[in-house]
């Protein structure tokens, strides 16, 4: 047989070889086509003829089975969004505090008004940026 033949025979060789070792991976559930589905168990205690041998509450799982973990709850819309702040000890106390201008508010010791304080409407927000009554 010449360096050809010999050739030849090597590639036949590893075909068949890499197809015979493909056939088993198949076999075994590792094939690269399909995924793979994990195994669970709910195998149930059965009772020990004996009574004096103890049996376990759940059997553990060998080595060729898989424990699928539970599926993790769906989120919510209302899990994304940032929680708002408790209210300002300043706001629930004083709901109903108005300020006819920024002097009357600068004199009251406010000055200068957020955006949500009490007190705090866009007519004293010269810019509307959320600061009313600032420093001139």
């Amino acid at each position: 047989m010449g360096l050809l033949g010999r050739i030849v025979a090597a590639v036949v060789a590893v075909a068949v070889g890499l197809l015979v070792l493909g056939a088993i991976l198949s076999s075994c559930g590792h094939g690269a086509d399909e995924p793979q589905a994990p195994v669970t168990t709910s195998a149930s205690p059965t009772p020990s003829p004996s009574l004096s041998s103890p049996t376990p509450a759940e059997p553990s799982p060998s080595l060729s089975e898989s424990v699928t973990p539970p599926p993790r709850p769906a989120e919510t819309a209302t899990e994304t969004e940032a929680p708002e702040p408790p209210p300002s000890p300043e706001s629930s106390a004083a709901p109903d505090v108005y300020y006819e201008n920024c002097a009357e508010a600068r004199a009251a010791g406010a000055a200068p008004l957020i955006a949500g304080e009490p007190g705090y409407r866009p007519e004293l927000d010269r810019n509307l940026d959320g600061v009313a009554c600032e420093s001139p």
